[in-house]
């Protein structure tokens, strides 16, 4: 990912974030993170249960920050327990909310077809570590296919400001406050359903139908199309030698030099350099959550991953190496 939204915890959140007699200061808008950060319960005592952190490139709900010269400002991160958490500043940036925005009009849906997009892919039993309880977490096997292959996160049409094109206000409103149950199921054929329901484990959650309303309204084509070209270019990925790395070293560390030599192998010479890495501290291990290609070109009209990523801006590698994390809480 990332990354899902919902919940509100306010009241005594100084309290245990700051410990501090001082009230917080309200903020309004959105965090942006541009790294990996612990995302804590309380500054003062440097709790981070569930040990979550924040995911590059993902925005988060803003409600507040520490202090006038801050330190520390507070979000909602969906997924946690409690959903309200400190980061440091220097974590990420803030999007200010505009206002009125809410009822103004959406951004509209790109006419090209020949577009810049983030591909997104988990490594699901590292994110189940730190959301056991999610409904796509809690009956995880070490034979299902999401144990063992890379799962979808999302298509993200970019630059990133790229979202949440057409979308009414309402629905928008839901996607951003994790109330997913509230945007209407989407149109998909009974391929790309049963391929949503292998290879996207989220969409027990209903992931499939915020990353539908942010980020595939800007795909040139329907919800069925969004998905079954997404699905297209993930089979690709889940039958090469980026599939073999990841399933013969389950349990073992793997380095983004590896898992780039992989893609090269797999789809071209350059086409690793497209491909970074993410991974999350959960104790004392260091595990592979997520891996992000850079790729360009006209997807909807069948273009292939090789192309697309040879076509796609470097990047840099990410997270030098990480552990495949197998199945269960360890």
């Amino acid at each position: 990912m990332a990354s899902p939204l919902r919940l509100a915890f306010a009241g005594l959140a100084l309290l245990a974030g700051c410990g501090s007699a001082r009230a917080d200061e309200p903020m309004d808008g959105t965090f942006r993170a541009i790294r990996s950060c612990e995302a804590l319960l309380s500054i003062r005592k440097n709790t981070n249960p569930g040990h979550v952190i924040t995911g590059p490139g993902i925005t988060y709900k803003l409600l507040a920050r520490n202090q006038t010269q801050a330190t520390h400002y507070r979000i909602e991160i969906p997924d946690a327990d409690p959903p309200e958490r400190w980061v440091a500043t220097d974590c990420g940036t803030i999007i200010p909310s505009t206002p009125g925005a809410a009822a103004g009009p959406a951004a509209a849906k790109p006419k090209s077809t020949s577009l810049s997009y983030v591909l997104a892919l988990s490594w699901q039993p590292a994110f189940c570590e730190s959301s056991p309880n999610r409904p796509e977490c809690r009956w995880q096997t070490a034979n299902r296919y999401d144990a063992n292959y890379l799962s979808l996160h999302g298509l993200w049409p970019q630059p990133s400001s790229l979202a949440y094109c057409n979308v009414p206000a309402a629905l928008r409103a839901a996607a951003e406050g994790g109330r997913w149950k509230d945007i209407p199921d989407l149109d998909l054929t009974l391929s790309t359903r049963a391929d949503l329901d292998t290879m996207m484990p989220g969409s027990k959650s209903m992931l499939e139908r915020h990353e539908w309303a942010k980020h595939g309204s800007c795909y040139p084509g329907t919800a069925d199309a969004y998905f079954s070209d997404t699905f297209r270019l993930m089979k690709e990925i889940n039958q090469s030698p980026v599939a073999d790395i990841f399933l013969r070293n389950i349990g073992r560390t793997v380095t983004a030099a590896d898992i780039r030599a992989a893609f090269d192998q797999a789809f071209g010479q350059g086409a690793g350099n497209r491909v970074r890495v993410t991974c999350r501290d959960d104790g004392d291990r260091r595990l592979i959550s997520e891996i992000t290609l850079g790729l360009k070109g006209d997807i909807p009209s069948g273009s292939g991953l090789s192309e697309l990523l040879l076509a796609g801006s470097p990047t840099d590698p990410g997270c030098p190496a990480g552990l495949v994390d197998p199945v269960g809480t360890q």
